[in-house]
């Protein structure tokens, strides 16, 4: 309702951020996971900021846009995609936890069978894995510690005791078709900076994505006195003819890559974000932007159980608002487009390794 005023008045009072906010808060306490099962009290509260979070922003970005000066032949533009809107925004602009479609959470729930044999490679690509890594992976009941055990002074503040084991996944390295790509990979799992990191989002049909730089404190990457070279392979047309067309292909992200701006405008950032489908179809929409740069050898498994855990999902108002305030310009949009797919439960690399090629 907050919004709505706001669109036709275009003068936002102050407490209608504060009305989106309370909608969204409210729409938390009724809001399912996304595995179909209702939340424990502890995750709840960050579910609840988050949502909140979320439907303020949005709130905060189509008010924001609506007071900008503009001129006479982009207003008759704006208030075309604002009328065009009103039917979609005039209910509560809250997010929720929605769950995922049918079919998705069937495939979830079903023992996964391991990847089939590769498809044959493009022309010039050669697929030989040159090296082996494992990462262990552990699941915790939610994704921070109560707030009286995060202590300044401690080391993490994710629940890296909590977690229970459930398995490992094996990845084979193209080393040959990018080897800058696999080298600087495993840079990382050599320097043992991804264990106790988490995996900041999961979607589940399409991917699940680690190595999400920031504080360690925190379960991303911290790459400290760690550097990484610059990584040709991003230049190089060849290193995107793969395509994400299975279940666990390994991939470094680009177009996926949810770093926030003040750490890749840090002198001499380099991405280390990767992800792994989850199949069970294939991802067109990653093939070209991304670069793929190994497979899943065991453990698929393991993804799967991994895109059971309940994860932010906006829902359906609140997905057209967004689209609203990236369609005029408003940056804020993106912020809270990198909380989708966010789990509310710690999924943790408890362990990573290189492993022999013959093991």
């Amino acid at each position: 309702a907050g919004c709505m005023t706001l669109a036709a008045a275009h003068e936002p009072a102050p407490a209608t951020r504060g009305a989106c906010a309370t909608q969204s808060y409210a729409s938390a306490h009724g809001a399912s996971s996304s595995n179909g099962s209702s939340e424990e009290a502890p995750v709840a509260a960050s579910k609840s900021q988050d949502e909140v979070e979320a439907g303020t922003h949005i709130c905060a970005a189509a008010a924001a846009a609506m007071q900008k000066p503009e001129p006479v032949a982009q207003s008759g533009r704006r208030h075309a995609l604002i009328a065009a809107s009103a039917a979609l925004l005039l209910p509560t602009a809250a997010a929720s936890i929605a769950a995922p479609p049918a079919a998705i959470a069937a495939a979830a729930a079903a023992p996964a069978a391991e990847p089939a044999t590769v498809a044959p490679a493009p022309p010039g690509v050669d697929l030989t894995i040159t090296s082996k890594v494992y990462l262990d992976i552990g699941i915790a009941p939610t994704a921070l510690k109560p707030s009286e055990e995060r202590t300044l002074g401690g080391a993490t503040a994710i629940p890296v005791e909590d977690a229970q084991p459930v398995g490992r996944i094996v990845i084979g390295l193209y080393g040959k078709h990018v080897p800058s790509t696999v080298n600087n990979f495993l840079t990382l799992v050599r320097a043992g900076v991804l264990t106790n990191t988490t995996f900041s989002r999961v979607l589940p049909g399409e991917y699940i994505q680690a190595g999400q730089q920031g504080t360690y404190k925190m379960g991303q990457v911290q790459l400290k006195q760690l550097e990484l070279p610059p990584n040709t392979d991003t230049s190089s047309s060849a290193a995107f003819k793969l395509t994400h067309n299975r279940a666990g292909v390994v991939s470094l992200s680009l177009t996926e890559n949810d770093d926030e701006p003040k750490v890749k405008s840090r002198p001499g950032y380099s991405n280390c974000e990767f992800l792994i489908t989850t199949g069970p179809g294939p991802v067109p929409r990653l093939d070209g932007l991304n670069i793929p740069f190994g497979r899943v050898l065991e453990g698929q498994g393991v993804v799967s159980r991994i895109t059971q855990v309940p994860t932010f999902r906006a829902n359906e108002r609140t997905s057209a608002m967004n689209r609203f305030a990236q369609s005029i310009g408003d940056d804020r949009a993106l912020s809270v487009r990198r909380k989708y797919g966010r789990p509310f439960q710690a999924v943790i690399i408890t362990a990573a390794g290189e492993l022999p090629l013959d093991a």
